[in-house]
């Protein structure tokens, strides 16, 4: 009789201990619930970048539902991973954190052992109720509709008034909504001078719609390599109004903070070379590892620019093409010292502004270096008006902001390269033709990773943009996939 009554107060004494346990692990899995934003801490300060989505499910155990990065790049994950809470230490996926005491903010080390970062978040109510409706967010089945004309310049027209046919358009929107296009943020086509499609999209095209269009199309889009052919026409405005005398002016000539290492080689090196890609210096960044990879390495840098010029030599300048991040970023730092004045603000008062471009993110290496290879984002619609400005070689709205020379000229093929014959190389802006019904079409475009494409049809007045968040990706075979399959066999018959 005595052991049962013992047995039962353990019984009692552990259910009643037990389910205050779960009570207060219900409490504090209820408290993290919700929106928290986080940036990676690193050697250099780095913005808030992305919000993750913890949620309750049914039973009461926690899951991350959903990942936004609210950075430029503005990729969407919708995910269902489980979540631990134990101790003070929260745990996901390949993530370990560490919980306040108030349960506020927490310290995360992200990845596997070989590599790992440290993130910091904190806790964002404010952004509850966004983080749920985006996560919840549903397509509905697409039907065109023209885009809404705004304050920013852009005339706009049905899709019909252009001649295409709505079917092909259709077709792609449909397929970029299963995914099969991966992961594509935004189609924009201008043709005849006005935009008549504007789309925008989110996690893999599962969401599109007025809610997806609205959250976008105001968020400036990181741009990748695409950054380029703004570089490229940087330089040509700095020509146009005599900041720079022209493209064979060597570069020694803008950069004496870097006298010491230019000798008789390097001195040959002229701007047109950086633009070209073919400056001469020795540089390994693709199929390497991330210690022996030079565009990697920019970021672990004091001087960024020193870190390039100060690489020997491997071809005379002019001679070899060599697709490097450092080469253009080179190029803005020739940029800043030309035109006396930061590459951004130069950019503001001598392209943004003359466009209507309020809205854009430049970022920088951490020595302060303008990341002029790869670190614009613009909104799509005013990436968008950089290449309407080349259709009109050089005019927006009837202004001159570029000198038809330097459109002529930067466009022009001046290498030609890679596997497929049809491909080009000019300053920045690569040349491609494609095959539309028993004729070639001739384009230029610049590609950028991720698959950003900006693309210039001169011979039929169209101009296309894609952003995308297919990072790694090569993005030639998504221009072709869409180009030739979608939107040029669109275009009305004789065009």
């Amino acid at each position: 009789m005595k052991k049962n009554l013992i047995m039962l107060f353990v019984f009692v004494f552990c259910g009643v201990g037990c389910d205050g346990q779960q009570t207060e692990n219900r409490e504090v899995l209820k408290s993290i619930a919700g929106c928290w934003k986080g940036r990676q801490i690193a050697r250099f300060d780095r913005p808030y970048s992305e919000q993750i989505l913890f949620s309750l499910r049914p039973d009461g155990s926690l899951a991350q539902s959903m990942i936004y990065e609210i950075g430029p790049r503005s990729r969407v994950w919708i995910l269902n991973s489980d979540v631990t809470v134990q101790e003070g230490k929260i745990r996901w996926d390949h993530q370990e954190g560490v919980l306040s005491e108030n349960k506020d903010s927490m310290r995360v080390t992200r990845g596997l052992r070989d590599y790992q970062t440290t993130w910091l978040f904190v806790r964002e109510r404010s952004a509850d109720s966004l983080m749920v409706r985006l996560r919840d967010d549903i397509a509905e089945p697409y039907v065109y509709q023209m885009p809404d004309v705004r304050n920013d310049g852009w005339p706009c027209a049905d899709l019909t008034e252009s001649g295409m046919d709505n079917t092909k358009i259709l077709k792609l929107v449909e397929d970029i909504m299963r995914g099969d296009h991966d992961d594509i943020h935004s189609l924009l086509i201008v043709k005849d001078h006005k935009l008549v499609v504007e789309e925008y999209f989110a996690a893999k095209g599962k969401k599109h719609g007025p809610f997806i269009t609205g959250l976008f199309r105001d968020k400036a889009h990181h741009l990748a390599s695409t950054t380029k052919c703004v570089t490229s026409t940087l330089v040509g405005l700095a020509i146009d109004h005599g900041f720079i005398k022209g493209v064979q002016d060597p570069i020694h000539r803008y950069l004496p903070a870097y006298g010491s290492l230019f000798g008789d080689d390097k001195k040959r090196i002229r701007i047109s070379d950086m633009l070209k890609m073919t400056p001469g210096f020795e540089w390994h960044q693709f199929g390497v590892p991330d210690a022996q990879n030079d565009g990697m390495q920019m970021w672990e840098t004091d001087d960024v620019i020193r870190f390039v010029l100060q690489k020997p030599l491997d071809a005379e300048p002019g001679k070899k093409f060599n697709y490097t991040n450092g080469v253009p970023t080179v190029t803005g730092a020739i940029l800043k010292n030309a035109v006396g004045m930061e590459v951004g603000r130069f950019a503001e008062e001598y392209l943004f502004q003359p466009l209507g471009i309020s809205e854009y993110v430049w970022t920088s290496y951490p020595d302060g270096s303008i990341e002029t290879d790869g670190g614009l984002a613009l909104r799509p619609r005013d990436l968008a008006k950089i290449g309407q400005l080349y259709l009109n070689n050089g005019l927006w709205k009837g202004g001159r902001i570029l000198s038809e020379e330097w459109v002529r000229e930067s466009t022009k093929e001046r290498l030609r390269f890679g596997p497929f014959k049809r491909w080009g190389y000019g300053y920045h802006w690569t040349q491609a033709e494609s095959r539309v019904g028993d004729r070639m079409v001739r384009s230029y475009f610049v590609p950028g990773d991720g698959n950003q494409i900006l693309a210039v049809f001169p011979e039929i007045g169209m101009v296309v943009v894609l952003t995308a968040g297919n990072y790694g990706l090569d993005p030639k075979p998504i221009y072709y996939s869409l180009f030739e399959k979608f939107i040029l066999p669109a275009l009305p018959p004789g065009e």
